[in-house]
């Protein structure tokens, strides 16, 4: 089956929930470069090469702890420690006591600095506006960190919409969430596109609730899956600005 064209999935739509991490923000670099402050100050006798690649293998996640604390089966705190247990136990390191405040002191200020916006993202945000479209946002984080982020970069304000773990108690890609989203913007499902990175949660998941969807393939890696695949928010922009559908103030 071939993939639907960009212009068709975006044919008519009333609005856009955005993923927030790797898809607006560039959490991983941000998540990389605080994760390595933290392992320096919890293991400082470590080589420093050694402190980013453990906080790449934090960033990795090889035991899923994330969306195990996505889907509501572990608590934060419980996902954050679990992986940083993992780390431990790659590198052949105890956790020594007091590690998870030490790990927290170092990690949340070094996070904050951190935070970028992919370049891509004023433009979209642009078109949506000229289009009339309501933008939301739908991350698989919880609020504090999402806070952190939007604060960082000046765009508490910008957003209709945010949804969190913490509004259900769950994430994506559990079908009621992206309803809840949908239901929050006033919009129907069928009329709302969501866009991200991850074809798991930002595609699949939102298809399935009934959502239209658009896979954010930064790093070209590609898919066998026929879903609309862009490599950068601009090509997005570029055809909301052709103004596809009917008019929109019906809304």
């Amino acid at each position: 089956m071939n993939p639907p064209s960009l212009a068709v999935v975006l044919d008519g739509v009333h609005a856009v929930l955005l993923d927030v991490d790797d898809t607006i923000v560039d959490t991983q670099e941000a998540m990389v470069t605080a994760g390595t402050e933290a392992a320096a100050a919890i293991w400082p006798h470590r080589p420093v090469g050694d402190h980013r690649a453990m906080a790449q293998r934090y960033y990795d996640d090889p035991e899923r702890w994330f969306p195990r604390y996505a889907s509501g089966d572990v608590p934060f705190d419980a996902m954050r420690s679990g992986r940083l247990a993992e780390v431990a136990v790659a590198f052949g390191l105890e956790v020594p006591d007091g590690a998870h405040r030490s790990f927290e002191d170092a990690y949340a200020p070094a996070f904050r600095s951190s935070q970028r916006l992919f370049p891509d993202v004023p433009g979209l945000l642009a078109a949506a506006d000229g289009q009339g479209l309501p933008v939301a946002l739908l991350t698989n984080s919880a609020h504090a960190p999402t806070r952190i982020k939007l604060e960082a970069l000046d765009l508490v304000e910008r957003f209709d919409v945010v949804v969190t773990t913490d509004t259900l108690g769950f994430g994506k890609p559990d079908p009621r969430v992206y309803l809840e989203a949908c239901r929050l913007l006033g919009s129907e499902p069928e009329r709302v596109v969501c866009i991200g990175d991850s074809i798991e949660w930002d595609v699949l998941g939102a298809q399935a609730a009934g959502l239209r969807a658009v896979w954010l393939d930064r790093a070209g890696r590609g898919t066998p899956e026929a879903v609309a695949r862009v490599r950068g928010l601009d090509e997005v922009a570029v055809v909301l600005e052709r103004r596809f559908g009917p008019p929109l103030t019906d809304r």
